[in-house]
């Protein structure tokens, strides 16, 4: 299980808003619940308290009433005092039998707490005490009823306390001055506890004590009861809406996701659909929901890619053959070019060859002379009109280097290097410079003179020789004499340079600098 899938998502989200949900709920729910148990037992215990009341308010109305007549009838064989007579001794004995009639208040206990009791045992504790200065406004009729916690030998109790007012003056018979007692109380409990009550006075508190472990128990117990309820209807949630998140989403992502792949991996022909997920996807675009009108859009993306497939690959097919035959073309013109060429060159070659034959003839022919100069005549039927004319030796020898530098510069554009036809090869030999430029600016004397232009050349004495195409080289230097000639206005000086300067990224190596 990948942390990255949408299901585990979804599930680690449900699983989160259940923690915070119900961590609130049951805190909250708790805090009900134990309120509510704690309600339970204080309607329990005011129960308790009513029913004290009125075993009280019985036994001072219906029993003490014939007692007092028995009491006082003179024929009566024995006139003495009964604590039965007593509310509080009553009430405290129906409790005792109320408790053992009945399990579930085992754990009740009951107390008329007074601070000037008459019987010892309903003397109030300093805790008791201090709730009377709470009960003084309580004194209502019916009274109202005080509630709270307190921790007696290390147990924490929840009491429940009314207050008991002296109301009926017929109690301060017993309670008020201890001489108009009967003699008989006197004698049972003494002169010293339980008199000088007063009319309307806060005499005791009726208290039920409530352990509050009961308390929480029933309040855990019905925590326990809830948070089972709430577990079970969360993991029943939980489950259903995986299954319907599963159904309805995550497993129609998981076909489109598989259909998207394979549109990805390979081409999809007009009309063809995916083999693997053929059913799914159909079966998926039955749907009416937002994955079905997904799957549809799917399905027709399929039949529009294939379309377009189909009309890419004809597109490609035609523009191949349309690129085959441009090369074919391109080929034959190129073989055309190429047979023109050599025709060109052949012919050129043949003017040239027959200059350079005619010039070497006639070098051949002519005598040395102290001048170095020879006359040719024609022998023509007007040769004795014929006037003689003379060639100087060097430049019947430039006219013919010119020729053979001519004929270097056809071969070289029919040979071929690599694999491009038109590529010159270069023939790197040792090239004296001073000759060169000598050589051309003897060659451009005539058109300097016409465009009079002075053309000169200031060559270092100590330029080595350098390895270069000389053929090339020199074409270099004619293009650039003539852009300087052509370009130029009349009279421009044109000056050549060369310098004998060391390398810098070549160590200890020189180069030649022009200008």
């Amino acid at each position: 299980m990948k942390l990255g899938n949408l299901g585990v998502k979804f599930s680690l989200l449900l699983a989160l808003v259940w923690l915070i949900g119900g961590g609130i709920t049951l805190v909250t729910l708790a805090n009900h619940l134990r309120t509510q148990a704690e309600q339970t037992v204080e309607e329990r215990a005011e129960i308790v308290l009513m029913a004290m009341q009125s075993a009280r308010d019985y036994t001072q109305h219906n029993i003490q009433p014939l007692v007092a007549a028995y009491l006082n009838d003179p024929t009566a064989t024995q006139n003495t005092f009964s604590q039965e007579v007593i509310p509080n001794f009553a009430a405290r004995s129906i409790f005792a039998n109320f408790k053992a009639q009945d399990p579930s208040f085992q754990d009740y206990s009951y107390k008329e707490a007074a601070v000037n009791p008459t019987n010892p045992i309903d003397q109030a504790d300093p805790f008791e005490a201090q709730l009377f200065p709470q009960l003084q406004p309580l004194t209502s009729a019916p009274p109202a009823m005080l509630s709270g916690y307190r921790t007696m030998e290390n147990t924490q109790l929840f009491y429940l306390a009314r207050p008991l007012t002296m109301a009926d003056a017929s109690c301060l018979e017993c309670h008020g001055n201890p001489r108009h007692a009967p003699q008989a109380l006197v004698d049972m409990y003494g002169d010293r506890n339980g008199f000088g009550w007063n009319l309307n006075e806060i005499v005791a508190t009726q208290i039920v004590y409530v352990p509050a472990d009961m308390i929480f128990a029933r309040g855990r117990q019905n925590l326990v009861t809830v948070a089972k309820t709430f577990l079970s209807i969360f993991g029943a949630l939980f489950i259903t809406i995986n299954l319907l998140l599963w159904r309805t989403v995550i497993r129609p992502l998981k076909v489109l996701t598989s259909t998207a792949k394979q549109i990805s991996a390979c081409p999809i022909q007009s009309g063809q659909t995916v083999p693997t997920e053929d059913a799914a996807l159909s079966t998926l675009t039955l749907r009416r929901d937002e994955p079905g009108q997904l799957a549809r859009a799917f399905q027709y993306m399929i039949h529009v890619l294939g379309q377009r497939e189909q009309d890419l690959q004809r597109a490609v097919d035609e523009r191949t053959q349309s690129l085959a035959q441009e090369m074919r073309d391109r080929q034959a013109a190129q073989s055309a070019l190429q047979t023109y060429a050599h025709a060109i060159n052949h012919d050129l070659r043949n003017i040239i060859m027959g200059i350079v034959s005619v010039l070497r003839g006639l070098q051949f022919r002519s005598p040395p002379s102290t001048n170095r100069r020879m006359t040719q005549s024609s022998t023509s039927s007007v040769a004795e009109d014929a006037q003689p004319i003379t060639v100087e030796p060097e430049a019947i020898a430039l006219i013919e280097r010119g020729c053979d530098r001519q004929l270097a510069l056809m071969n070289t554009l029919m040979e071929v290097q690599s694999k491009d036809v038109w590529r010159l090869a270069v023939r790197l030999a040792p090239v004296d410079l001073q000759s060169l430029i000598a050589e051309l600016l003897t060659t451009y004397q005539v058109r300097q003179c016409a465009a009079k232009t002075t053309l000169s050349q200031h060559l270092a004495r100590d330029l080595p020789k350098v390895q270069a195409d000389a053929n090339q080289i020199q074409r270099v230097f004619e293009n650039l004499i003539d852009n300087a000639l052509k370009y130029n206005p009349g009279g421009v000086a044109i000056a050549i340079t060369a310098d004998l300067v060391p390398s810098e990224d070549k160590g200890d190596r020189s180069m030649v600098q022009w200008h």
